[in-house]
């Protein structure tokens, strides 16, 4: 085995590994969110600072795990974009502002999942001896910015579907289902940019339209894409390897 050969197989498997960010993401999310912190059901927007203050000041530990545990995850989308990037390329080839712009979105979109999250855990650090009107502006503050970061992962979502439309090879990367797919995910995330506007109802941050809508898009993407991602990787694997092994034409008539 040539060491170009290890080189290659050593990248996919990297690859595989970055790809599986992705799913390990989601799952320290809802993990964090559902288990430890109870922000899912997401809290109604016109609790009283008192009852905000009370969650926090009962939970106040578990609420510091959930957040921790969502903190980290963020930070995976950055590896799981470098390997959308890393497929993206091979259909723009040298020159891929596709790929590029989509990887600093995700990266965007890391830090702003990151900033909120801080805020929760300030909120969570000494509830008891905070005003409760600063606890609750704390709280606002973060759900309204983690809800509202649509700007970076609709471009994100709206460059991998162009390039998957502009794919004219005879076996292309992503089926053209999957840029339909980002299309109309980025189009069903467009409401959760709204909830600014609203302290009830269905485009509020716990509305069906302002938060388990897009939070119900981004999961179906995440694992419609880590399928496509994993066997775009294998067809590319199983391509290296059939360019590297012997031709048999190559081989000594008798």
């Amino acid at each position: 085995m040539s060491a170009d050969m290890i080189t290659n197989r050593h990248a996919f498997q990297v690859q595989r590994v970055m790809i599986a960010t992705g799913p390990i993401m989601l799952v320290m999310w809802l993990t964090g969110f559902i288990f430890f912190a109870g922000f899912i059901p997401v809290p109604d927007p016109r609790d009283s600072a008192e009852q905000v203050v009370r969650h926090f000041s009962e939970h106040s530990n578990a609420i510091r795990v959930g957040l921790w545990l969502t903190l980290f995850g963020s930070g995976l989308l950055v590896p799981y974009a470098a390997a959308i990037s890393s497929q993206l390329r091979r259909i723009e080839g040298m020159r891929s502002p596709l790929s590029q712009c989509q990887f600093g979105c995700a990266v965007a979109l890391s830090i702003e999942f990151i900033v909120p999250v801080m805020v929760w855990m300030t909120a969570a650090y000494r509830p008891q001896e905070t005003d409760p009107g600063l606890i609750r502006t704390l709280h606002d503050m973060a759900w309204l910015m983690f809800v509202v970061v649509v700007c970076s992962v609709i471009p994100q979502l709206l460059c991998i579907g162009y390039a998957i439309f502009i794919d004219d090879r005879e076996e292309p990367v992503f089926p053209r289902w999957a840029a339909y797919l980002n299309l109309w995910v980025a189009l069903l995330l467009v409401p959760a940019g709204l909830v600014a506007f609203f302290k009830s109802g269905p485009f509020a941050w716990n509305g069906v339209f302002g938060f388990y809508v897009p939070l119900s898009a981004f999961c179906i993407w995440l694992f419609a894409m880590t399928y496509l991602l994993l066997k775009a990787t294998a067809k590319e694997e199983a391509d290296f390897s059939a360019a590297d092994s012997p031709k048999a034409d190559s081989l000594p008539a008798h």
